[in-house]
């Protein structure tokens, strides 16, 4: 398992992040994103939706549950599990047909859902710095070893 370990200084800077991130994404990758409110989940995804080309805002899908959006670079399902009681919920909301499509899929709030999970997926760790409000510490677990120091 490779880890990897980076800050960020402003929600700009974690969209960044997060755009050369996406881009050592493949079809069919699942990202399981974990931190607490306000963390910085949401603008990572909004971050990666960029380098997907999509075109509409990525807004949290707190109440809908699952956001599908279709860039110019392909798929992306951005799923919020806060509101879930287990990964059992997730499988009858169709998970297995978005695990079976070409789309990534990220997770806010995977930690709920993890029983459901496949294996291989890249788990994402945010934390908010307690000194400094805007800076992030993003932990990324992945058996991949992806390239992201560009």
């Amino acid at each position: 398992m490779q880890e990897y370990r980076f800050s960020t200084e402003s929600a700009s800077a974690t969209q960044a992040f997060a755009e050369r991130f996406a881009s050592q994404l493949q079809s069919g990758d699942v990202v399981a994103l974990v931190g607490d409110l306000a963390a910085g989940k949401t603008t990572l995804v909004q971050g990666m939706a960029a380098y997907f080309k999509v075109e509409e805002y990525a807004s949290s899908p707190t109440f809908t549950y699952i956001n599908e959006y279709h860039g110019r670079n392909g798929d992306l399902i951005h799923i919020d599990a806060y509101r879930l009681k287990s990964g059992e919920e997730l499988i009858s909301m169709g998970l297995w047909e978005y695990l079976d499509s070409d789309a990534v899929i990220v997770i806010e709030w995977a930690d709920i859902v993890q029983s459901v999970l496949p294996t291989d997926c890249i788990h994402i760790r945010l934390l908010a710095d307690e000194a400094n409000r805007e800076q992030r510490h993003i932990t990324i677990r992945s058996a991949r070893k992806l390239d992201l120091e560009s």
